[in-house]
């Protein structure tokens, strides 16, 4: 019993002239990954057109983090999350995962999960994985997560949980649709599909799940750490109608149910928190909110004024909206504009928990004193995405931004789509139909956020400093799986019971 109690015990910290603050030790830890939440889809970065209450007031009651880092698209941002390593070094730079491809995040990777599991956490995953699933080895519920509610792949309808695919079939040069369920909750013994929430959103659904792993958690439970990966605010375009009319003056409609999607996921956010508040866990949470990569501006979001967006390693693709909130911040309610990056929160969070990550071995960095205390971020560069296959490099040194290749598509700025008026107050005008300028590109991001001005022709010297890290990465570069992967049809749900599942590769 002794032990247990100091497992626990109280501590105080003095806040100058303010009076003191009581917490257990060590921390809940809170993590929320919207998906495809562009950089002007918030409220928190000036845009009182969307709707986000909940996340407008944690951003402003923390540290909004004005600089962070994320991969172009879906599957390689979440691997830096549980690998703390850039996706060219784990083979996942390329594309997503696709429903019918055989791979996932490399199985000798030791992920966060793991590591608060060696440090006492319970530990939950609701909402999208992303990662692999074409063997059980490759699911969450083997990768470190006590518990998973959600779905393996990168999208699918938001009530009925279906995803539809497509794979070759025994005639030459012809493939075949297929489709099936994409709903699942796992333990690391049990495996079931969820067959009784068709018709449930899943904003409502996982919310409801997040609840009730709140509410049965206690400080008796030890810590508790929640990864939750929203499928808002990805296609398809979705929302309860009550939302959508919140925005019936947009004519767009696209950006009319992008909008209510957002305010949809907002309010779950916010009906979590509540729970954590009257749970008592709230105080000792810190909690952490990112996207995963830029909007989609075709479907609806929007990064304006920044460059691009998903798919493209322009900073609307890559510079994503995050915040942090939590009683172990000693300073709050600023914007913090040091540089981190996605790969970043594994050895942060770890260090949030009390444990330590030796990132000799990994590319993230620990960036929790500096978030804690307003200090000079430790990253001095990072890698957008090397991808040989995709014909693209982009890395960042210091202030200075370097693209070789395709840097991708969308390439313009972009306001956002619907809105009758929009001011742009840097005096800026929008350019739908923008082009590339010929790479290759060398921008300074920090006169230049917008990469209106390539600096490639008149600055020599720094791009000789550009092209020698580029080849130091480069030495390290890890071939990609998707393209050793090609379409299995042993994926298909018809062999499942219907549904997406583990056993086939």
């Amino acid at each position: 019993m002794a032990c247990e109690r100091l497992n626990f015990v109280l501590f105080v910290v003095a806040v100058f002239g303010h009076g003191v603050t009581l917490a257990a030790s060590p921390p809940h830890i809170l993590f929320v990954a919207a998906d495809d939440l562009g950089w002007n889809d918030v409220g928190f970065h000036g845009n009182d057109a969307i709707k986000t209450p909940n996340l407008d007031a944690l951003a402003h009651e923390g540290v909004i983090l004005n600089h962070t880092y994320v991969q172009p698209v879906c599957s390689p941002t979440r691997s830096c999350f549980m690998s703390g390593r850039f996706p060219f070094h784990t083979g996942l730079q390329h594309s997503v995962i696709q429903p019918e491809r055989a791979y996932g995040l490399n199985l000798s990777i030791t992920t966060t999960a793991q590591q608060l599991k060696s440090l006492g956490y319970s530990t939950h995953i609701i909402g999208k994985w992303h990662l692999g699933f074409c063997n059980k080895e490759y699911t969450p519920t083997q990768r470190g997560f006590d518990s998973f509610f959600g779905y393996y792949l990168g999208a699918e309808d938001y009530y009925t949980h279906r995803r539809s695919g497509s794979v070759p079939s025994n005639s030459q040069n012809k493939n075949v649709n297929i489709d099936g369920l994409d709903f699942h909750r796992d333990t690391a013994d049990s495996y079931s599909n969820v067959v009784n929430d068709n018709g449930t959103y899943s904003a409502y659904a996982f919310a409801a799940e997040a609840i009730n792993i709140a509410k049965g958690h206690n400080a008796t439970s030890g810590p508790l750490y929640l990864y939750l990966p929203f499928q808002s605010v990805h296609g398809p375009l979705q929302a309860p109608q009550r939302f959508v009319d919140m925005y019936s003056h947009i004519k767009d409609k696209k950006r009319r149910t992008f909008s209510a999607m957002v305010t949809a996921m907002d309010e779950a956010i916010g009906n979590i928190t509540q729970t954590y508040k009257d749970q008592g866990l709230w105080e000792n949470t810190m909690m952490i909110f990112t996207t995963d990569n830029g909007g989609p501006t075709t479907v609806g979001a929007n990064n304006w004024p920044l460059r691009g967006g998903k798919h493209t390693v322009w900073e609307g693709g890559t510079r994503g909206s995050a915040f942090i909130h939590g009683f172990m911040l000693n300073k709050t309610g600023y914007t913090y504009n040091g540089v981190t990056h996605s790969v970043d929160w594994y050895p942060t969070v770890v260090s949030i928990a009390g444990g330590k990550v030796d990132v000799s071995d990994i590319d993230g960095l620990d960036v929790w004193p500096a978030l804690q205390n307003n200090l000079t971020s430790p990253r001095t560069g990072f890698v957008y995405n090397i991808d040989k296959t995709g014909n693209v490099s982009a890395i960042r040194v210091g202030q200075y931004k370097y693209i070789t290749g395709i840097p991708g598509s969308p390439s313009g700025w972009y306001p956002p789509p619907g809105d009758d008026v929009f001011l742009d107050n840097d005096g800026m005008e929008a350019d739908s139909g923008a082009k590339p300028d010929k790479g290759p590109w060398l921008f300074d991001v920090d006169v230049d956020p917008l990469e209106k001005n390539n600096l490639y022709s008149t600055m020599p010297d720094q791009v000789k400093v550009m092209e020698a890290q580029l080849a130091e990465y480069m030495e390290g570069y890890v071939d990609d799986l998707y393209s050793k992967h090609p379409p299995d049809p042993k994926c298909n749900p018809a062999l499942y019971d219907g549904a997406w599942s583990p056993g086939w590769c």
